[in-house]
């Protein structure tokens, strides 16, 4: 059930429109001007609604769903019930997020389409604001600032001396960015830290001495940064997130870390400093990666998995210390035999 309280839904829309949003043909036997009423599960979808199969784990439910249509694959799209149309589509999650931002949008408070500056921000005589942009109850930005066109930023924000925010930023509640440059169409969720002191220090005589750290931190375009991630600035050189690249809530990103284009990491990893990954890598969950090593291009990087050592392109690994996915799976099936064979369950 989609809660109106939070989500606005959006005016019905065609089939036809359907999929031309899709980039395909319409089915045989559909009328094109059929209005689809709304998105539910299989399980929820009446006879005006769209749903969609991306999950082998539900194929039970396949059978009996009561939907107009259904966003599915070919090789399922046998298994739907005489009254359900396919739309037989590459990747029918994918399609289910591009139909999703047409039947709903997320309520706010604000009117993004018109500029504001709130009586109770804290906006510096020096700082640049473009235009378009909304700033909310309670910011703080500090002097030299610059915010680009169009971006919003969210309440309880601290946006310190000298950062630059590109274009069409969405920066939600509470977040603090510090020594950074941003590009165009940040998405930064809440709670995120950007920009702080590192954890760098050196053991002296007298005890901890504290590595003052003196880099920034660049965020190229179309990034989002999820809630409570931590990123730090770099100490001689910055610390890197290229474009296009999406981080899971509650990741840490260490000084001079640099994250190459279109990678994405799952909550909770945390990257040593001086590490670099290249374009296209897949980090699950809890990943861990040590300090000053090279992940090439392309590297899938298993959930838990410790990262020990530099790993070539295309590599798939897991388990800690990381090794070949396949190996990790043979082995794992070894320490069961020698436990009798004993499941998490028995």
């Amino acid at each position: 059930m989609i809660d109106t309280n939070f989500y606005e839904r959006r005016a019905p829309i065609t089939l036809a429109r359907i999929c031309e949003l899709l980039a395909i043909d319409i089915p045989e036997r559909c009328d094109p001007g059929f209005v689809i009423q709304d998105i539910g599960r299989l399980d929820q979808a009446t006879d005006s609604d769209i749903t969609f199969f991306h999950n082998a784990k539900y194929i039970d439910e396949l059978s009996k769903t009561k939907a107009f249509a259904c966003l599915i694959s070919s090789k399922y799209s046998s298994l739907l019930p005489e009254h359900t149309h396919a739309i037989v589509v590459e990747d029918p999650y994918l399609a289910l997020a591009i139909l999703l931002r047409e039947f709903y949008a997320i309520k706010t408070d604000h009117d993004r389409s018109r500029p504001y500056i709130s009586e109770k921000a804290s906006v510096s005589g020096s700082a640049v604001i473009g235009d378009g942009c909304y700033i909310s109850d309670f910011v703080s930005i500090g002097k030299d600032v610059i915010i680009k066109n169009g971006s919003f930023i969210g309440p309880n924000c601290s946006i310190l001396r000298g950062v630059e925010i590109g274009k069409n930023a969405h920066i939600e509640p509470n977040v603090t960015i510090s020594f950074a440059k941003i590009g165009d169409n940040a998405y930064i969720k809440a709670g995120a830290r950007i920009g702080q002191q590192g954890f760098g220090f050196q053991i002296g005589r007298n005890g901890l001495v504290d590595v003052l750290q003196i880099g920034r931190v660049l965020i190229g375009n179309n990034v989002q940064i999820g809630a409570n991630c931590t990123i730090d600035r770099g100490s001689m050189d910055d610390t890197i997130i290229g474009n296009n690249v999406r981080i899971d809530d509650m990741v840490h990103i260490a000084h001079n870390v640099a994250i190459g284009d279109y990678c994405v990491i799952a909550a909770q990893t945390g990257i040593a400093g001086s590490t670099t990954l290249g374009k296209g890598c897949m980090l699950g969950g809890q990943v861990g990666i040590v300090g000053h090593v090279i992940i090439g291009d392309r590297v899938s990087i298993a959930a838990q998995s410790g990262v020990m050592q530099n790993v070539e392109n295309g590599k798939r690994i897991a388990g800690s210390p990381a090794m070949n996915a396949f190996s990790w799976q043979r082995l794992n099936v070894i320490f069961r035999k020698l436990d009798g064979g004993t499941s998490i369950t028995g």
